[in-house]
């Protein structure tokens, strides 16, 4: 399956909103049965835009998350310290 540029953008920038590959799919008009499986078998260009639409948000989102944490929220504490149990080797 071949994706414009602009489709890959899309794919991108619906991932880092956290959008489902089968809303992406529909919004960018192609078949979502296929495009999901792509996503799901990590093949691909859209598999690249989707993972680094997700990715994107994540860090923004874990960055805030450490500043909350640091300006004194238990709550972001918690989680901030799950993260750091959670990527230990």
């Amino acid at each position: 399956m071949l994706f414009s540029e602009e489709q890959l953008n899309e794919i991108e920038e619906m991932a880092a909103l956290f959008f489902d590959p089968e809303s992406i799919a529909h919004n960018i008009e192609c078949d979502a049965e296929e495009f999901t499986e792509l996503i799901q078998n990590k093949i691909g260009e859209a598999f690249k835009a989707y993972c680094s639409g997700r990715l994107r948000s994540e860090i923004e989102l874990r960055t805030a998350i450490r500043q909350a944490a640091m300006n004194g929220s238990t709550p972001a504490q918690t989680l901030f310290v799950n993260y750091f149990k959670d990527s230990q080797l």
